[in-house]
């Protein structure tokens, strides 16, 4: 199951946002300070979300990200905001790093469709490009050169001489 953290000080809103992902899957996680998401987040796996309001219990979701930042994690943060003018979301988005807004008045449409689009299994496998993950060893080295040979020819193992 996929956890969500909620950073949020407003009970109708955490009801709200907890039975919408619950229903469609995935495990809300309800903290309602910055100590609190601190400690979730530290046992995080890659690929979750975090939901948090602008405001909440002595901290902003600002301060929270720039402390995400500072520490290395790489989670999406979806803002849940009251209706912001768009330089206010530009600010949110652009200055402080939230991949996305959600509109208070319209989490129950919006929530699922944006958590859906930034959560990721905790068994995501990572794809990297063609190239081989360095090593220091002359063993490899001797192995990688080896190989770059081999692919740079047009040589088929299958075809008969």
């Amino acid at each position: 199951m996929k956890r969500i953290i909620i950073v949020d000080g407003s009970d109708s809103d955490i009801r709200l946002m907890s039975a919408l992902l619950t229903r469609t899957g995935y495990e809300p996680i309800v903290v309602r300070d910055m100590e609190a998401a601190q400690q979730e987040v530290m046992k995080l796996s890659p690929g979750t979300v975090i939901v948090s309001a602008m405001k909440f219990r002595g901290d902003t979701a600002r301060v929270l990200i720039d402390w995400l930042k500072a520490e290395g994690y790489k989670f999406h943060v979806l803002a849940a905001v009251d209706n912001l003018i768009p330089m206010e979301i530009i600010d949110v988005m652009c200055d402080w790093g939230a991949v996305n807004i959600i509109q208070r008045p319209a989490i129950d449409k919006q929530l699922v469709e944006m958590v859906d689009k930034y959560a990721k299994s905790e068994n995501v496998m990572f794809f990297l490009d063609n190239s081989l993950i360095r090593r220091k060893s002359a063993d490899f080295r001797c192995i990688e050169q080896s190989i770059e040979k081999i692919g740079a020819t047009n040589a088929n193992p299958h075809s008969k001489p």
